[in-house]
């Protein structure tokens, strides 16, 4: 809402709000994206860590809560305690660039506007993708408190009409930078927390686990990942983080499946015959393939230390014990 100062009209605030838990380490530099904003709001779910130290060191007003798994139960709690026009959502790992403040400020002043659909560039084990389907993620992150609510379910994102929404465009300058993944305990972590409050809300809308309903996602994440998204463009970093995508798919719809009973059923156990039957007769044709590459090097002889197809195989096998008492 507009609000007269005398003659002029001040223009609308904002409030950046941010949920964390034992978070000291990155909120910092979290908080400091945000300085620019009229308020910083930040709900802190029983931390034992300084991160209610450093949000008050940053100017932040603090809400205390008990924890819960996900935080989308309760952004629109934390966002009904602002006293912004505006809410922009970031989480602590999170940071707003300059241009992109600039670009959000504009925004906050337009009256045929509800939302603004913000590029994120993803960090994973320190490094962003290069192919624009990621590394221009698409996220709605700021939104007019009075005309839009933040959906509890996990991952979800608000709907807004597409002609209340502004969508910037993907460049470097205007993207929100998110250090997602720094190792791998967190990631198995973030699987833990959100597999099984994603299956729950499947279940929840009415969905019915079906083997061939799986093997369709998988096949989609696989080929965001590594067809659409060119991720091992990206070398060993892109190779992993397609991986680490798909195997949380995976994680959500094997917690679908048990969630949903743990039934096996004729359907299912005939799909997957027949899809055991198609991956065998591919894994005999790349054999045919190969032999002939495996039987080439052993006539050159050995160069250097390299490995044959068939040894790696054999390799693959060996214990540990074995390796070490050869």
């Amino acid at each position: 809402m507009d609000r007269n100062r005398g003659d002029s009209i001040e223009p609308p605030s904002i409030t950046a709000c941010v949920v964390c838990h034992n978070e000291a380490d990155r909120l910092g530099d979290c908080l400091a994206s945000v300085a620019w904003t009229d308020e910083i709001l930040v709900m802190d779910l029983a931390s034992t860590d300084e991160s209610t130290e450093v949000a008050a060191r940053h100017g932040a007003r603090v809400l205390h809560r008990p924890r819960v798994s996900i935080v989308e139960l309760v952004r629109n709690e934390l966002a009904a305690s602002a006293r912004g026009d505006w809410i922009l959502v970031l989480d602590p790992d999170e940071r707003i660039t300059d241009g992109l403040a600039h670009e959000l400020r504009r925004a906050a002043a337009r009256p045929d506007l509800d939302a603004v659909v913000i590029p994120r560039m993803n960090y994973d084990l320190g490094y962003p993708p290069s192919h624009p389907l990621h590394r221009y993620e698409p996220q709605l992150r700021m939104y007019r408190r009075s005309a839009v609510s933040w959906p509890t379910i996990p991952n979800a994102l608000p709907q807004v009409p597409a002609e209340r929404l502004l969508r910037l465009p993907g460049r470097d300058e205007l993207v929100i930078t998110h250090y997602r993944s720094r190792n791998i305990p967190e990631i198995l972590d973030r699987w833990v927390r959100y597999a099984p409050a994603q299956a729950q809300s499947m279940i929840d809308r009415g969905q019915v686990f079906t083997a061939s309903g799986m093997i369709r996602t998988m096949w989609w994440s696989f080929h965001r990942q590594f067809v659409r998204g060119q991720g091992l463009r990206d070398g060993v970093p892109g190779m992993i983080r397609g991986v680490i995508l798909i195997g949380f798919h995976f994680m959500v719809w094997a917690c679908f499946w048990q969630l949903s009973g743990a039934q096996r059923t004729a359907r299912d156990d005939r799909l997957l015959r027949r899809l055991s039957l198609l991956v065998e007769s591919i894994g005999r044709f790349a054999n045919l393939l190969l032999a002939p590459l495996d039987l080439l090097r052993r006539i050159r002889g050995p160069r250097g230390p390299t490995t044959t197809i068939r040894d790696a195989r054999a390799q693959s096998t060996v214990t540990p014990e074995q390796r070490a008492n050869p």
